[in-house]
C-alpha cells in the first residue's frame, strides 16, 4: 500500500472540527424500460481553511519514549516491550558497552549489599523487570500496562531474525555443548561462518585480571555488536561494568540461564506458571541444590525491602 504522501495527497488542511461530510441527495432516474431506479450516494470531503497550526513532536513508542519507566528501589526500569526496549539501545551510540539487566527477586536483594552489583545496575543502558513480584508491584506504582522482559525475551529479540546490531555475537556461557547449539542455531538464521565466537570461563574467573583480560582481548578481536553473558547474576553485569572501558561498545545481554534454554539444554517453565508468579517452582525441581538457598532463605529479605522502599512514579 502507498504511503498517502507518495500520491500527493495533503490532509494537514483538514481538522475534525472544520469539515463535514455531505451526503449529495439521491437523484432518481428512469431506465430505458420506465423504471424508477436511484444512482449511488456520493460524499464529498468540505473544509474551511483552518489557521497554521505547530507541528506537533513525534511520539515513538514502546521504551523510546524516555519516560515509559516506573521507579523502584531508587531505581528505574522500563516498563516497554522487549523489541522497543532492545531497538532503543541499540540505537543509542556509545563508546562503552550497553547493557540490558533483567531485574527479579534475588537481584533485589543482592543490590541492597553488593556496592560493585549496584554500580553496574546504576549504569545499564536499560532495566526490566524479570520476576513477576517486580511486574505486580511497578503496576500497583504506575497503574498501567508493564511489560514482563525476561532474558528469554532478550534473546528472542535477535534468535528468529538477527537484526544489524547483531552482526557478530559473541557468547560467554558456562557449557561448551550449549554455546555451540546457540551458534548453530544462530547460524541456521542467516548468520555467516564466523560471526559467532564463544567462550566459557573456569569457575571463578570474574577474580582473575589474566583471563579477564585475555578474554576482553577475545570479545574485542572479534568486532564483537553484541556480547551475551551467560554465566549467572552478579558476576555477568559486574565483570561488564568493571572492563567497561576496554570491551568497546557491544550491546550486552546478561541472560543467565536463558542462553542454555534458547540452546535446547534447559526447559522453560509451561506459559501458565509464568503468568501466575510460579516460574520459580519449575527452576528450582531444575536445580535444588544451587538454588534452595536463593529461593528459601535469601528471598525472604524481599519482603523486608519492601516494605522499607518507597514506591514512585517520576512521570514513568
Amino acid at each position: 500500500m502507498r504511503d498517502l504522501g507518495e500520491i500527493g495527497l495533503d490532509l494537514s488542511r483538514f481538522r475534525k472540527s472544520d469539515h463535514r461530510f455531505c451526503e449529495d441527495t439521491l437523484r432518481p432516474t428512469r431506465d430505458p424500460s420506465g423504471r424508477r431506479v436511484g444512482v449511488p450516494m456520493q460524499i464529498r470531503l468540505e473544509s474551511a481553511d483552518p489557521p497554521p497550526r505547530e507541528a506537533r513532536p513525534l511520539r515513538l513508542p514502546g521504551a523510546l519514549l524516555p519516560d515509559l519507566s516506573v521507579e523502584l528501589f531508587g531505581l528505574r526500569f522500563q516498563i516497554g516491550s522487549a523489541a522497543s526496549i532492545v531497538a532503543a539501545v541499540a540505537a543509542r551510540r556509545h563508546d562503552e558497552p550497553r547493557m540490558i539487566v533483567t531485574a527479579n527477586v534475588d537481584h533485589i536483594v543482592q543490590l541492597s549489599t553488593d556496592a560493585a552489583f549496584r554500580s553496574a545496575y546504576d549504569r545499564a543502558a536499560a532495566r526490566t523487570l524479570d520476576g513477576m513480584p517486580l511486574v505486580w508491584l511497578a503496576r500497583a506504582a504506575c497503574r498501567r500496562p508493564v511489560h514482563r522482559v525476561t532474558g528469554h525475551d532478550l534473546l528472542a529479540c535477535v534468535l528468529a531474525d538477527p537484526p544489524p546490531f547483531a552482526r557478530r555475537i559473541f557468547l560467554v556461557s558456562a557449557r561448551q555443548d550449549a554455546a555451540d547449539a546457540l551458534a548453530a542455531r544462530l547460524r541456521a538464521q542467516g548468520l555467516p561462518e564466523g560471526a559467532v565466537a564463544s567462550a566459557v570461563p573456569p569457575f571463578g574467573f570474574e577474580a582473575d585480571p589474566d583471563y579477564s583480560r585475555a578474554l576482553v582481548d577475545r570479545i574485542r578481536d572479534h568486532g564483537t555488536t553484541l556480547l551475551v553473558m551467560g554465566v549467572g547474576a552478579p558476576k555477568s553485569e559486574i565483570w561488564i561494568d568493571r572492563y567497561r572501558f576496554s570491551l568497546g561498545d557491544p550491546v550486552v545481554f546478561c541472560v543467565g540461564d536463558a542462553l542454555n534454554v534458547a540452546a535446547g539444554y534447559l526447559t522453560r517453565a509451561p506459559g501458565l506458571m509464568q503468568r501466575l508468579g510460579l516460574e520459580w517452582i519449575f527452576r528450582f525441581l531444575q536445580a535444588p541444590r544451587r538454588l534452595f538457598r536463593r529461593y528459601f532463605i535469601k528471598s525472604w529479605r524481599f519482603l523486608g525491602i519492601v516494605a522499607r522502599g518507597r514506591l514512585t512514579d517520576r512521570g514513568g
